[in-house]
């Protein structure tokens, strides 16, 4: 059943900040139609800019299946590169009663290999090749 997004709820949007699809809180709406977020991840106040019909917008406007990936795919997997070459520490399994840091190295049974970008307590996110994830931890 659909849900009616309402002001003051989560929902999925591209930040041109982050340059990631991540979680957001709708700011602000005229009728039925998301105008405004807030990113929870940098803060940032922006449009509302759902990636799924941003993807959509550009196949149908004539580019057709090129085997190309999406920009907000590239950008992930760039920043990811980014991170693996500037990170200092040792590669550790991914274990939920372990505490993690900003720049740890972690490697997931699911997900592979995964950057500590910021910890919170009792979770942290990790940025991996694909996407960014929030996981449970330890941490305090």
């Amino acid at each position: 059943m659909y849900k009616k997004p309402s002001a003051g709820e989560d929902v999925d949007s591209y930040c041109t900040r982050c340059k990631l699809n991540l979680n957001h809180i709708i700011i602000a709406m005229i009728a039925e139609k998301i105008v405004k977020v807030k990113c929870k991840t940098c803060g940032s106040v922006h449009s509302y800019r759902n990636i799924d019909k941003m993807i959509k917008g550009s196949r149908e406007r004539g580019s057709g299946p090129s085997g190309k990936r999406p920009a907000a795919v590239k950008n992930i997997e760039a920043l990811w590169q980014a991170g693996i070459a500037e990170a200092k520490s040792a590669e550790m399994p991914y274990d939920m009663g372990k505490a993690y840091r900003a720049g740890d190295i972690m490697v997931h049974t699911a997900f592979g290999k995964g950057i500590v970008q910021k910890a919170d307590f009792k979770k942290c996110t990790v940025l991996f090749r694909d996407k960014e994830r929030v996981l449970v931890t330890s941490n305090i």
